[in-house]
C-alpha cells in the first residue's frame, strides 16, 4: 500500500506542475479542446484514486471541479477567468493536501464548501476564496515536504546502473595497477576513499532495482477470485510478506510461474465444497502465499489446504510415458515419487482444459526457476495439502561467482551451484572414460563428469589428469563434475543480459567484464548438463538409495559396466570391482609362461582378459580391478556403459570367468564373476605382508642367482640377525649355524638325488625350486 501510496502522491504532483501552466493557456484560448480534456482527465483521474485510498475531501474537490469541466465539455457553460481561479484554488487545495498527506499530518478542517462554491456559475469567487483560505489554512499548515519523488524512465536506470558497473571495474584495474607499480604513499588515502565512494553509489544504485513483491502479489486475490468462480470452487486467499524487496526483473521472471503454481493449486488441490465437507474441511479452502528474506535469497511459498498430489497416480503416468521404469518405481521414496511432477509431460487431470491437463507447465516452470539460479521443492500430504516452496537470489545484478579458464578464455561459475573444488592430481580423485563419457570418482563416489572444453569444442591442450575438477548441484540435489583447465578466484561480478541468440545456446545465463575490460559468460549448472547430456534421476536416485536399510532390502539389481571383450563378446563387470579405466601402449604388457602381465605406473598387475586374442599393436584399454586388498587388470575392447541387471541371471555350466548369462539392452551378456577371476589371477598388493626368507648374505651365487627368483616369488629377503623367517635357502648344512626359520630349503651340487641329503633340491632344478618357493608360500597364509 505505501508503494501505491507513493506513486499516487507522485502522479499528483507531476501533473499539478504541468496544469497550472495548462490552466492560464487554457484561459486565454478557452476553444482549446485538448488542454479542456487533459485538465478533466487529471480531476478524473484524482478522484477515482481519493476513492480507493479514502480521502474524502480530496474526492469531493475532484468531482467538484470534474463537474464545472464536464459541463463546459458539453457547452452547457462557457469557461472565463472566474472558472479558471476556481479551478486554480482547488488545485492549489489538492496541493496542499498532498504535502499533508505525504507528511504525515492532518490537513485543517473546513474551508473546502468555499471552493466548490467557487465553481458555481456567477458566484463572488473573490469572497468565497478568500473565505476558505481563512478558515482552511489558519496559517498553520506546513511547508511543504523537502521530500520528493520524481518518476525516471526505467531505461535510464540501467543506463545509470550499467555506467556504475564500469565505473567498479575501471576502479578495480586501477587498484591493481597500483598494486604493481610504484607509486607515492599520498595517493593511497585519496583512492580509498575514492573506492568508498564507488562502492556507496553501487549499493545506492543497487537499491533503485529493489521493488516490493507487493507489487508481484497484488494480482493474486482477483486470479484466485475468477479461478475460484470459473470451476464452482470457494477459496480464501492469504498472503504475506509483501514488503520484502526483491530486483524488479527478478520479479517479472518468477511471475508466471507463480501464477502456474497458483493455478494448480485452485484446479487440482482445493476441492468443491462438497467434497470439503465430505472430507471433514470447512467449505472454503485456503491458498497461503508468503514471502521471507533469508540471507541474499528470498524464499516463497505457496501452501494449500486442498486434497494433495495422487503419488500413485504420478507413478503409474511416469510408468507409462517411459521416464522411470517399473521396477524402479517401486523403490521411490515418497520425496521421489512427489518430485516426478517435474518430469515433461506428466499430469494428474483427467481431462485437458483451458486451465490445466496438458501435461505443459511444471517442468516448465522448474526450469525457468533453475535459469536465474533459484531452486523449487514440493511437499503434499494427501487429504491434507501441498506445499511448493520457491527459492531465488534477491538479484540478478550482483551475484557471488568463480571465475574459471578454458584455453585461456575465462568464464564464471555462480558460487551457489558449487558444491566442492578438487585437483585430479591431488590424489584425491580419480577420473576415468567408459564409453566416450567421464566419470570422476571422489572419496569412493563415482560422478559423471562433463569437460567444458568438450562441450564448448575449444581445444584446451591439458590433459584431463592435470584439469581441476568443480563439482555442481543442481536444484534437485544432483551433483555432477565439470573439468576447466584453470580455477582463478572468487569474486562480485556484476551481470548484463547478453543477446538472445547467446541465451538461446542453453548454457549461458549472462555476461559480465573482468577488471581489464575482457567480457566473461557466465555458465548455468542446468544448462551444462542438460548439453551434455547426463541422465541425473536415474543416476542420482540409485546412489540416494545406495546405503540406506530399506533400499538394501529391496534391492534386487547390481550395477554392471557393460562392454566388449577382447573376444568381441558383450560382457559385464559389475561396478564394485572396477577402480578405473586405464589404456597402456603395448610396451606395458609382458608374457611369462602362460601368463600375462601389465605395467600400470609403479605397479606390474596380473593381465586378464586376454582371451588368447592377439593384443594390439596401439594402445590397451583395461579396467584396473580391486578387492580390497589385491589388483589386476582386465583387457577390453571398448567399454559401452553401467547397467542395471537382476541379480538373478542363467548360471554358466562351463568353467572360467564367467557367473552366467543375462539380457542386457535386449542381446545376451556374459556377467563376469569376479570371485572366480580373483581367485585365478590375484596380485599381492604392497600393502599386504610378503612372506619373509633368510639368505645367506656372504654367499654372491645365492645373492646373484637365487634371491631374484625368490623375491619374483613375493618373498621379502632378510640377512643373519633380522629376526624370524618363514623361510631360509641354504647351499650346505648349517653346520652348527642357528637359522631361525620354519622351514629349510637346502640346495646342492650334484644333479643326483644324495642319501645323506634326500630334502635337498639340485641348484639348478628351477621347477623343483619354484614349485618349494610357492608350496612355503602356500602353507604361510594359512
Amino acid at each position: 500500500m505505501d508503494d501505491l501510496l507513493a506513486d499516487f502522491l507522485a502522479e499528483t504532483r507531476e501533473m499539478l506542475e504541468a496544469l497550472g501552466g495548462e490552466l492560464v493557456a487554457w484561459e486565454d484560448d478557452p476553444g482549446d479542446r485538448a488542454r479542456l480534456d487533459a485538465i478533466f482527465r487529471f480531476f478524473h483521474t484524482v478522484k477515482g484514486n481519493c476513492g480507493f485510498f479514502e480521502f474524502p475531501r480530496l474526492e469531493a474537490l475532484s468531482h467538484a471541479a470534474e463537474d464545472a469541466l464536464a459541463d463546459v465539455r458539453a457547452n452547457r457553460r462557457q469557461a472565463d477567468s472566474t472558472l479558471v481561479s476556481a479551478v486554480l484554488a482547488i488545485l492549489d487545495r489538492i496541493g496542499d493536501m498532498a504535502d499533508a498527506i505525504e507528511e504525515g499530518t492532518e490537513f485543517p478542517a473546513g474551508g473546502d464548501e468555499g471552493l466548490i462554491a467557487a465553481l458555481e456559475p456567477e458566484a463572488d469567487v473573490s469572497a468565497l476564496l478568500q473565505s476558505s483560505l481563512v478558515s482552511g489554512d489558519d496559517g498553520q499548515h506546513k511547508l511543504p515536504s523537502s521530500q520528493r519523488s520524481i518518476r525516471l524512465p526505467v531505461e535510464l536506470l540501467d543506463r545509470v546502473m550499467s555506467g556504475v558497473s564500469d565505473m567498479v571495474l575501471a576502479r578495480n584495474e586501477l587498484a591493481r595497477r597500483l598494486r604493481e607499480s610504484s607509486v607515492e604513499a599520498s595517493v593511497g588515502e585519496p583512492f580509498e576513499r575514492l573506492s568508498a565512494i564507488i562502492a556507496d553509489v553501487r549499493d545506492a544504485m543497487t537499491r533503485t532495482r529493489m521493488q516490493r513483491i507487493e507489487s508481484l502479489f497484488g494480482g493474486m486475490p482477483r486470479l484466485v477470485r475468477d479461478l475460484s468462480a470459473e470451476l464452482g470452487k470457494q477459496t480464501m486467499i492469504d498472503v504475506d510478506g509483501g514488503e520484502v524487496e526483491l530486483d524488479r526483473e527478478m520479479i517479472e521472471i518468477i511471475r508466471n510461474p507463480l501464477t502456474h503454481i497458483i493455478r494448480n493449486a485452485i484446479d487440482h488441490g482445493i476441492e468443491t465444497p462438497a467434497a470439503r465437507l465430505a472430507a471433514g474441511k470447512r467449505d472454503m479452502g485456503l491458498l497461503s502465499i508468503t514471502a521471507r528474506q533469508s540471507g541474499n535469497q528470498i524464499l516463497i511459498d505457496i501452501v494449500d489446504d486442498g486434497r494433495g498430489i495422487d503419488d500413485t497416480r504420478l507413478v503409474e503416468k511416469a510408468v507409462a510415458a517411459g521416464i522411470i521404469g517399473a521396477a524402479h518405481a517401486t523403490r521411490l521414496s515418497p520425496r521421489e515419487r512427489t518430485a516426478l511432477i517435474f518430469e515433461p509431460g506428466i499430469s494428474t487431470a483427467e481431462t485437458v482444459t483451458a486451465i490445466s491437463g496438458r501435461g505443459v507447465g511444471m517442468d516448465v516452470v522448474r526450469a525457468n526457476i533453475e535459469r536465474i539460479g533459484g531452486t523449487i521443492e514440493v511437499e503434499s500430504i494427501p487429504g491434507t495439502g501441498t506445499r511448493f516452496s520457491l527459492r531465488v537470489p534477491l538479484t540478478l545484478t550482483i551475484i557471488p561467482a568463480l571465475t574459471v579458464s578454458i584455453a585461456g578464455q575465462r568464464f564464471a561459475i555462480p558460487r551457489s551451484s558449487i558444491e566442492e573444488i578438487a585437483r585430479v592430481d591431488a590424489g584425491t580423485l580419480e577420473m576415468s572414460r567408459v564409453g566416450g563419457a567421464m566419470l570422476a570418482k571422489i572419496r569412493e563416489r563415482r560422478l559423471p563428469c562433463l569437460a567444458l572444453a568438450d562441450l564448448l569444442r575449444m581445444d584446451s591442450g591439458v590433459a584431463d589428469e592435470e584439469r581441476t575438477l568443480i563439482v555442481l548441484r543442481l536444484t534437485g540435489g544432483e551433483l555432477f563434475a565439470l573439468a576447466v583447465d584453470r580455477v582463478h578466484d572468487h569474486e562480485e561480478l556484476v551481470v548484463k543480459p547478453v543477446a538472445p541468440a547467446i541465451i538461446a545456446a542453453g548454457i549461458y545465463a549472462g555476461t559480465t567484464l573482468t577488471d581489464d575490460g575482457n567480457p566473461i559468460l557466465l555458465l548455468e549448472a542446468t544448462g551444462l548438463a542438460r548439453a551434455g547430456g547426463l541422465q541425473f534421476d536415474a543416476l542420482e536416485r540409485s546412489m540416494r538409495q545406495a546405503g540406506t536399510p530399506e533400499a538394501a532390502k529391496a534391492a534386487r539389481t547390481t550395477p554392471v559396466l557393460l562392454f566388449i571383450g577382447r573376444d568381441g563378446r558383450r560382457k559385464a563387470m559389475p561396478m564394485a570391482v572396477v577402480a578405473r579405466i586405464e589404456e597402456v601402449g603395448p610396451g606395458a604388457v609382458e608374457t611369462d609362461g602362460d601368463r600375462m602381465r601389465v605395467v600400470i605406473g609403479d605397479r606390474i598387475l596380473p593381465l586378464a582378459g586376454t582371451d588368447e586374442v592377439p593384443l594390439p599393436d596401439e594402445e590397451l584399454r583395461l579396467f584396473r580391478l580391486h578387492d580390497g586388498r589385491t589388483e589386476i587388470g582386465y583387457a577390453i575392447h571398448e567399454a559401452l556403459g553401467i547397467r542395471q541387471i537382476k541379480a538373478e541371471f542363467v548360471a554358466a555350466d562351463h568353467s572360467g570367468d564367467i557367473a552366467g548369462v543375462v539380457l542386457i539392452d535386449g542381446e545376451p551378456t556374459s556377467v563376469i564373476a569376479p570371485y572366480k577371476l580373483f581367485a585365478r589371477h590375484a596380485a599381492r598388493t604392497s600393502g599386504e605382508a610378503s612372506p619373509v626368507c633368510h639368505l645367506p648374505a656372504d654367499d654372491p651365487w645365492i645373492q646373484n642367482f637365487v634371491r631374484p627368483m625368490v623375491e619374483a616369488a613375493g618373498y621379502r629377503i632378510i640377512n643373519d640377525g633380522d629376526g624370524e623367517a618363514d623361510l631360509a635357502i641354504m647351499t650346505q648344512p648349517e653346520d652348527g649355524v642357528a637359522i631361525s626359520a620354519r622351514k629349510v630349503i637346502r640346495l646342492r651340487s650334484e644333479p643326483a638325488d644324495l642319501q645323506d641329503e634326500p630334502d635337498s633340491i639340485y641348484r639348478y632344478d628351477h621347477a623343483g625350486l619354484l614349485s618349494a618357493l610357492n608350496l612355503s608360500r602356500g602353507r604361510q597364509s594359512l
